[in-house]
């Protein structure tokens, strides 16, 4: 029988690899025989997958680091958009403060997404991690909560586009992660109890929760499904009163 979720061989692209959800997307998809190349603008040290050092906004620079990957691999085969920042601000944030957020959560995705699907073959896959924030308004993040919001709508669009060579694009919904981005809320008890009383199954996610609807996504179990939000959020989304 074929195992629907293998991605044994396939050729995967993870922004923000350096820390949170895309370090540790990468560290467990190579574990399931995937070939993983992490980007970040940041230096990083690993020797389970190939590491490039890489500002995202230099798209050329990005590009010819696809092409090499292209030309030694000989197809690429998914692509996650996982890299993103954050500013904790309120109306009064500066406008190069909101330029900053959009270009890295919204304006690079696009590019990259237009980049790495020239190398794509039928069968794509592409990823782009959103957010609780792509669906509500949160407090003090007006850049952040657009950004996201853009995001979202953007995979749909893509995914209607990129049908034409059979590439999937698809999002994931992260709710409260414990990562570098969310630890100050984490440590806060008061904020912490408020966040996971919302949450059905009663915890914080690990970044390892991830793995599995990436991998889904990534496999031939989803060849059917593009243009869609998948909630990985323990069931904040889903809670009534």
């Amino acid at each position: 029988m074929v195992n629907l979720f293998d991605i044994k061989n396939k050729v995967f692209i993870i922004t923000g690899a350096s820390s949170g959800i895309g370090k540790k997307l990468c560290e467990e998809i190579h574990k399931y025989g995937a070939k993983v190349y992490g980007f970040s603008r940041r230096k990083l040290k690993t020797q389970n997958y190939k590491y490039i050092q890489c500002d995202l906004k230099n798209n050329k620079k990005f590009e010819a680091e696809i092409k090499k990957i292209y030309h030694k691999e000989k197809k690429i085969s998914v692509l996650i958009n996982c890299a993103g920042i954050t500013h904790q601000d309120n109306l009064t944030s500066s406008l190069k403060k909101f330029d900053d957020v959009i270009n890295t959560n919204l304006k690079v995705p696009f590019l990259l997404s237009v980049t790495v699907s020239k190398f794509m073959k039928r069968g794509g896959s592409i990823i782009n991690i959103c957010s609780l924030a792509s669906f509500y308004g949160f407090p003090n993040n007006p850049c952040y909560v657009a950004s996201k919001g853009g995001l979202k709508q953007l995979s749909k669009a893509l995914a209607l586009d990129l049908s034409k060579k059979k590439i999937r694009v698809n999002n994931i919904i992260p709710g409260y992660i414990k990562t570098p981005m969310t630890i100050k809320s984490f440590k806060n008890n008061n904020r912490n109890k408020l966040i996971k009383d919302r949450i059905i199954l009663n915890r914080w996610g690990n970044t390892e929760d991830l793995v599995g609807p990436i991998i889904f996504l990534s496999s031939l179990s989803s060849s059917y499904i593009t243009g869609e939000d998948i909630f990985v959020d323990g069931g904040w989304n889903a809670k009534g009163l």
